[in-house]
Parts: C-alpha cells; structure tokens; sequence
C-alpha cells in the first residue's frame, strides 16, 4: 500500500505543474479575451496537435526531419566533446594550449555563427548537423573535463602503483568517475542541440519544426505555430528523460552513495 502512495504521490508531483500551466494558459486567453490569431486556447492547440499527427498526419515530416537532424549533429557534437574534454583534462599542455579557444569559440554566439556555417557546408542537412553539434559542444565538453579531472586521488595514486598506462588510467578510473557528470552534460545539451537546430530550420526555411513555427507565425496561424513549440517540447523532455533513466542505469553508484 506505502508503494502504491508513493507511486501516486510522485505521479502527483509531476503532473501537477504541468496541469498548472495549462490551466495558466486558458485563464490568461480567457481572461483577456485573445484571439486565436494571437494565442490560441489549450483545446485548440491540442485539436491541432491530434489533426497534424492522427488525422492529417501534416505534422510529422516536419518533426521527424528535426528529430533526425538533431540526433545527427548531437551524435556528432557529443563524441567530439567527450574526445576532446577526455584529452584536454589528462594533458596540461594541450590544456593551456587549447582551453583558450574552445572558451572563445563558445563566446560566439551560434546565431552568429550559422551564416557562415551556411556558407561553408552548403544549402542543405549538413550545415544544421554542424551547427547543432556547435551547439551542443560546450556544456558536454565541460561536463567531462570536470568529470575527469575530479578522478580521486586515491584511486589515481593506485594505478600509478601499478604502472597503469595513462590509457588504462583514463578507462578505468577517471571515465567511471566521470561518468555522471558527462551524462549531465548530455542532458544540458541536448536541449541546446533542439534550439540549435530550430535556428538553422528558422533561416533555412527547408522544413523542419523550426520551419513551421516561422511560417505558421508568417501567416497568422499561431494554433499551428504553438502546436510544434508544444511538441517541441514534448521531444526536448523526452530526450532528457531518456538520458535520466541512462544516467540511473550507468551510474548506478551515484543512487547507492545517495541512498547509503
């Protein structure tokens, strides 16, 4: 019985902000009497979220072409990240050496940076994979660094006790130790890969959610245009919901020092 309560007790909590919200939502359109046009009700978007992915099925190329594009670059964005913070954290030279310009590199905001990615790559996917792995970059990057170099000491002076390579060191200490705090920065980035790629589908204009909220706005249609931010944020929590239950399952350690 305790675990049944518990169950809906946690259910509770985290449905409640969410119906909150809503209800937010509808009093503010009631309350000031808004037009669809301008923001449309709760019923009305979800009446258009059922008629793009159930009846009309209109919906669905758009997501799934920023579904795939945002997984190619945070794919992409993600093993440069873990490589390059992984080599950064056990070299002090190559640290000094190159710290610097991934910090002035990040400084630049992406917005800036997706004319001239447009310019190299071409019209086309793979300019938003690049900007996307752009995007999701740093918070991932800076997850492992930390993560490595916040190896114990203890355990580090082990394997240098037992003339462990530096490569052994890094497999079998410092990335366990880090592991947490990389799948934490994953969680940050992928979110930043969804903005990243809805930016490049804003200036692109070749499909994609990013795309028809653009276009939806253009033609005053802001039910459709709400429809794919709500889905848009139906994917960005899914996504981290994913890398939670991933972070559980691969860093169970961090549950049993929590719980201990």
């Amino acid at each position: 019985m305790s675990t049944v309560i518990q169950v809906l007790r946690g259910t509770a909590v985290r449905v409640l902000p969410l119906v909150l919200l809503v209800a937010l939502w509808w009093a503010v359109v009631r309350g000031f009497a808004l037009p669809s046009r301008l923001m449309p009700a709760p019923l009305e978007v979800w009446d258009r979220i059922y008629a793009g992915l159930v009846t009309q099925g209109d919906l669905w190329p758009h997501l799934a072409t920023t579904l795939m594009t945002t997984l190619g670059g945070y794919a992409l964005g993600t093993v440069l990240a873990i490589a390059l913070g992984s080599v950064l954290a056990m070299n002090r030279v190559l640290e000094l050496t190159f710290y610097p310009i991934v910090l002035l590199i990040q400084s630049v905001p992406k917005v800036a940076i997706a004319p001239l990615v447009l310019l190299w790559m071409g019209f086309d996917t793979r300019s938003t994979i690049v900007l996307v792995a752009l995007t999701c970059f740093f918070p991932v990057f800076v997850g492992t660094f930390i993560g490595v170099r916040a190896a114990p000491p203890v355990l580090l002076d082990l394997f240098r006790t037992l003339n462990a390579s530096t490569f052994k060191t890094y497999l079998h200490c410092n990335l366990p130790s880090a592991a947490g705090s990389i799948v934490a920065g994953m969680q940050v980035g992928w979110g930043f890969a969804l903005v990243g790629c809805v930016v490049m589908e804003f200036i692109m204009g070749m499909g994609g959610a990013g795309y028809l909220i653009d276009n939806s706005a253009n033609a005053l249609d802001a039910v459709t245009a709400v429809a794919a931010m709500v889905l848009l944020g139906v994917m960005g929590f899914a996504g981290g919901s994913i890398l939670q239950r991933a972070r559980a399952r691969l860093v169970f350690w961090e549950g049993q020092v929590r719980h201990g």
